[in-house]
């Protein structure tokens, strides 16, 4: 070898160590474009341009904002993102919040600058926020018709050459009773050349849409039946009996119960004195299995638990749907009720997350924190009302908030919303601590983000009639308080026939009083807010109005003085008959006890005697007043209606995302997956669906059906999409053995995750559906419905529905048995979890 041959060869060694010894060139594409989409889009992205600086392209970031280039390539020191990135002031460093960027990735962004910041020349940058899928219009799509019928003709006909051959009988199979749904499902499948797995076997069937519809499984009488019938309609006759069976709505209950939070009254059960919820929450409960089997509008259902008070204020069976907002109450602190109704309304109802925007403006959505405030102005002037149920006692007023004792368990009555103060405002407030308020800048007004066409919703106040003001007018009340007072006062005059005393005398006199004291009293309440029924407003005090009120003042002073003469008269009976007692007391024990008793006589007579005293004080005072005891309490005569014009833009046809998170979770129920796995985050930072034309075709469907829930079971559970079995050699598919279909291979390691639903997803038994089945099956199951929540102590000795027992984030707020299975968490649930443990 000559030496410079020799020399070039080293010079070529040395060279390849040198680039051995080299770090890798760094990746744009796949290490520096997700951590700036991570750290660095929320404030210079599409959505926000802080400065002017959008860092969603290499060429923006070379171009920089009002400061001048974020980088310089090739010049690390001199390049201003690298700058705010290392600073150590954290008033300098960037991000600004969150925890600084890692040595590491610092480094792979000086490397990637150093090395002139080379990007795809075709990049671009992203879209604007309006344009994400689930921020567009919801818009029918045309269904892809004719896409499988053709490939499975060219198949036949030689025309297509897959790798591996389509099965041409699996696609006869899937689309025999083919639907829509089968339409856009199976075009995803034939685009992919993969062959669906055959229909299930008819007990597999019949056992799966039984699970669904009403969560019981078939009887052996019902599968033999259904075994037998040949009829092509056999199947679709059950989906409609099973739709139309009560025992569907106590089923899907559960499901929307998951979604919007549902939960018994807890906090501390054993003492209480913490509180969220209501003891009467249950009526809601009721209210929602009634609805569903009714096949109530979803629109209808999301607008009456929003502001039934407002839509429909005199029908009190509807009232209670505001169950859901008083489900989020807590009584230690009212803003945490803001807080939860802000952040679940969101999710439940739009699958965005506005509690994101409770401290600082959205990452992701083009949702501000000032949006965040004016979406909880709407819920501002709420406060909880517990009213008279019929046939009930009166339950009193709802209790307020009182720190210094326990509260009372009151399950007569029923609970709702009403607007307390029209005048409450919503202060805004930073870093999410409520004591920050801004009070120099105005407070804020009800509206929703501009980019869902929000911000013409139109609110406008609602007047009330009369019995929803003020319900101790409502028609029950005087029937059942007259029928009591005619009552006591039919015993009082029995009593007196057959043992006249001076007792049995002010018993009647004071049974008289309180007579005479109730009917004043409804005569006033007449005068003031019109005859019982009438729904006009309250009428003006006037002279006649003004007489009443003075004639049921008396006569209500008239029974406190009758009361007390009673309560004297029984004082005195006893005293005698402690003196009694004293006189014939013979041993020092006795005469100690008649003693004491004596001395407590005693002094009740004395207090009794001051009563009387001040009752007929009262009575004779000639300053007479117009104020008397009502049947309940006066309301404000207006409500807002914030939350009327709220639910009417939620449940509008015009809004992009309410129809579309309905559909979702529905399909996830019957499917074991979602078509969006991000339920409650439909935004920028959720999962994009895996059949998005399908998900608006379905959700276009649902709207133009009336929001019909049956309706969108029924398309759902008829497909063949639905029918397919779950596992690949299925026995039950009852295919001879001459015709046994071969599978395709490819579908196990092509879609693993079964995301094109070539199968059907297997699915796992709910806690309540495995104890409801075991009780089912045996014959034991009780099938009454609705009523106040069972105790968890008594689940597993007693039999009623799963629904119907106590559910709350407390320790025993749940039974041993559904805990063991994987019951849903009542504070966040729109997803079950699935452990091992079962």
């Amino acid at each position: 070898m000559s030496r410079i041959a020799a020399v070039a060869l080293g010079l070529a060694l040395l060279g390849m160590a040198s680039v051995r010894g080299a770090a890798p060139a760094v990746d744009y594409v796949k290490e520096i474009k997700p951590l700036l989409r991570e750290r660095c889009y929320a404030c210079h992205g599409a959505l926000k341009q802080n400065n002017g600086l959008r860092l969603d392209t290499a060429e923006l970031v070379k171009r920089g904002g009002k400061r001048g280039p974020a980088i310089v390539p090739r010049q690390p020191a001199n390049s201003r993102l690298l700058a705010k990135v290392s600073a150590t002031d954290p008033a300098e460093r960037m991000p600004p919040e969150g925890d600084a960027l890692k040595p590491g990735q610092i480094e792979l962004l000086r490397r990637w600058v150093a090395a002139g910041a080379p990007a795809p020349k075709d990049e671009r940058p992203e879209p604007s926020p309006s344009d994400h899928w689930a921020f567009r219009p919801v818009i029918r799509p045309p269904v892809p018709k004719g896409s499988v019928q053709s490939l499975v003709s060219s198949v036949q006909s030689g025309r297509s050459r897959p790798s591996i051959p389509l099965n041409t009988e699996n696609w006869k199979l899937n689309t025999s009773s083919a639907s829509p749904i089968d339409f856009f499902v199976n075009a995803r499948l034939a685009a992919a050349k993969l062959t669906p797995l055959p229909p299930a076997g008819k007990h597999v069937l019949l056992r799966r849409v039984y699970l669904d519809l009403i969560g019981l499984p078939p009887t052996r009488e019902e599968l033999q039946a259904f075994l037998a019938d040949t009829a092509p309609d056999a199947y679709e006759r059950v989906v409609d009996r099973l739709l139309d069976s009560p025992q569907h709505g106590e089923r899907w209950a559960r499901h929307w119960m998951d979604v919007w939070r549902y939960s018994d009254w807890f906090g501390r059960r054993q003492v209480p004195d913490v509180w969220n919820s209501a003891p009467q929450i249950w009526r809601w409960r009721d209210w929602i299995v009634k609805s569903l089997n009714a096949d109530k509008g979803y629109d209808r259902m999301v607008k009456e638990m929003l502001a039934a008070d407002e839509i429909a204020p005199l029908d009190d069976e509807t009232a209670v749907a505001t169950g859901y907002l008083v489900r989020n109450w807590y009584a230690l602190n009212p803003n945490e009720w803001m807080r939860a109704n802000v952040e679940h309304t969101g999710k439940a109802f739009l699958g965005l997350t506005f509690n994101c925007a409770h401290c600082h403006d959205h990452k992701y959505d083009p949702i501000t924190q000032a949006d965040y405030f004016s979406f909880r102005a709407f819920f501002e002037p709420l406060y909880v009302r517990q009213d008279r149920w019929p046939g009930e006692a009166d339950p009193g007023p709802f209790q307020d908030y009182d720190y210094s004792k326990n509260r009372k368990v009151q399950r007569l009555g029923s609970v709702r919303v009403f607007d307390k103060d029209a005048a409450a405002k919503t202060w805004f407030y930073t870093g999410g601590d409520e004591r920050n308020r801004q009070t120099n800048q105005p407070p804020a007004k009800p509206a929703m983000p501009e980019f869902l066409g929000g911000r013409s919703v139109l609110v406008a106040s609602v007047s009330l009639p009369p019995t929803v003001f003020y319900p101790g007018a409502k028609p029950f009340i005087r029937q059942a308080e007259v029928a009591r007072v005619d009552d006591a006062l039919a015993a009082a005059k029995q009593t007196l026939a057959t043992n006249r005393t001076a007792l049995t005398e002010a018993r009647l006199a004071t049974a008289e009083a309180e007579r005479a004291s109730v009917l004043a009293r409804f005569a006033a309440d007449e005068a003031k807010f019109g005859t019982p029924g009438d729904t006009r407003q309250e009428l003006s005090p006037g002279t006649a109005t003004n007489a009443l009120a003075r004639a049921a003042s008396q006569a209500e002073r008239q029974f406190k003085l009758a009361t007390a003469r009673e309560t004297l008269t029984k004082t005195d009976t006893d005293l005698q008959t402690a003196k009694t007692n004293a006189a014939s007391a013979k041993d020092d024990k006795a005469k100690a006890d008649t003693k004491t008793a004596l001395t407590k006589a005693e002094s009740a007579v004395t207090t009794a005697k001051k009563a009387v005293a001040d009752a007929e004080a009262a009575l004779a005072d000639p300053k007479l007043v117009e104020t008397y005891t009502g049947f309940s309490p006066v309301y404000p005569r207006e409500s807002t209606g914030r939350r009327r014009a709220l639910a009417g833009w939620i449940a509008s046809r015009d809004n992009p995302l309410t129809a579309r998170v309905a559909v979702n979770h529905i399909w996830a129920r019957h499917f074991h997956e979602p078509l969006v796995a991000s339920v409650f985050d439909f935004g920028r930072a959720g999962q994009p669906p895996t059949h998005p034309e399908l998900l608006d075709w379905l959700a276009a469907e649902f709207m133009e059906s009336g929001w019909s829930m049956k309706h969108l079971h029924r398309l759902i559970v008829t497909s063949a999409a639905y029918r397919r079995a779950s596992a690949i050699e299925d026995r039950g598919s009852k295919v001879e053995s001459q015709r046994r279909l071969a599978l395709d291979p490819r579908l196990s390691t092509l879609d693993p995750e079964n995301h094109l639903l070539w199968r059907m997803n297997p699915g796992r038994m709910e806690a309540e559906v495995v104890r409801d089945s075991i009780l089912h099956l045996a014959g034991a199951l009780d099938p009454r419905m609705g009523g106040q929540e069972l105790e968890n102590k008594d689940a597993l000795a007693t039999t009623r529905r799963s629904l119907y027992y106590s559910f709350n984030p407390e320790s025993d707020g749940r039974s041993e048995f559904s805990a063991l299975f994987d019951a849903p968490d009542p504070n966040d649930c729109y997803r079950r979890t699935r452990s091992v443990i079962p």
